[in-house]
């Protein structure tokens, strides 16, 4: 059995989407959203203060860490210390926030000091965060996203071939948006913030209305990416996709309940689909024939000392 211990910085992955359904809060409670205050006029010398959404990211990461408080699954849970898990997802989601700009000298916990000191008060009630605030490596970081982009298009499989309608949730954000809309008519807009709210609503729809012949093939296609990371010795992401391999295996068996729309034979390369021991024996095939291939040339040389 793979331990879960190796696979610890992955572990949060396993939750992607109650992670996700956190995220989707930005639309869905946007008014709540833009008035967040205090995310603006960062320190000069901090080089977050140049990101060109530095504000948006303030604001959003503000309200995912207030949000993560207050939806733990029942009210009186609500302060409890955050998970392992929910520290690194907050630190995953603000260093891939981070990355996108392609700026690699801009600190995490540097940024996450700078948000923190904007507003106190939220974020004074986790101070297990801190320590968890840290610039994840390049590799890790892209597969981290491979492994919750599995987990998340998996939930969203099984709803799918349960005959659930894998709409609702998108149906809802939209029309959440555009009450969200009736409610700024006639109230002014700066165009920096306009722009940013855009990129971002943008970047939140581009997973909706996906057919389930569309998740499945996303999801296939990511499995075979990610295995295919792991040629290079590594060991803990390796373990991390056999675990959600174990988990999630049965949505390749065929099922009664299958609808046109969601065939599980559309996988072509989940769950089976694992290079590293081919490469194995790739390894030992080469080593057989350099040892054959000495072995051919010093075969001569021995018979001719002999004689």
């Amino acid at each position: 059995m793979i331990s879960k211990k190796v696979t610890e910085k992955y572990g949060f992955c396993i939750n992607a989407p109650y992670y996700q359904m956190l995220v989707q809060l930005f639309i869905k409670k946007k008014n709540e959203l833009d008035n967040i205050q205090n995310c603006s006029n960062f320190s000069p010398d901090k080089t977050f203060l140049k990101h060109p959404s530095a504000t948006q990211i303030c604001k959003e990461f503000t309200f995912l860490h207030d949000s993560l408080s207050k939806y733990r699954g029942g009210e009186n849970r609500k302060d409890e210390p955050f998970t392992e898990d929910d520290c690194n997802f907050l630190n995953y989601w603000l260093n891939d926030k981070l990355r996108n700009n392609n700026d690699f000298s801009i600190s995490v916990k540097e940024t996450y000091d700078e948000i923190k000191g904007k507003n106190v008060k939220i974020f004074s009630k986790h101070s297990e965060l801190d320590e968890h605030m840290v610039n994840i490596e390049t590799k890790i970081l892209e597969n981290m996203k491979f492994l919750y982009e599995l987990y998340y298009n998996a939930v969203k499989i099984i709803n799918m071939m349960r005959g659930q309608d894998y709409s609702d949730e998108e149906q809802e954000n939209e029309e959440h948006k555009k009450e969200n809309t009736k409610g700024e008519e006639g109230r002014e807009q700066h165009e920096e913030e306009d722009q940013e709210r855009k990129e971002h609503e943008e970047e939140q729809n581009n997973k909706k209305k996906k057919s389930c012949l569309e998740y499945i093939m996303e999801c296939d296609k990511n499995y075979r990416e990610a295995m295919d990371r792991c040629l290079n010795t590594n060991d803990d992401f390796y373990n991390a996709l056999k675990i959600f391999k174990d988990s999630y295996g049965f949505l390749t068996e065929p099922s009664s309940n299958e609808s046109n729309a969601c065939n599980s034979r559309e996988f072509f390369f989940f769950p089976k689909y694992d290079p590293v021991p081919e490469k194995e024996k790739r390894i030992m095939t080469i080593k057989i024939s350099s040892t054959l291939s000495v072995l051919s040339l010093a075969l001569p040389l021995i018979y001719k000392v002999k004689k």
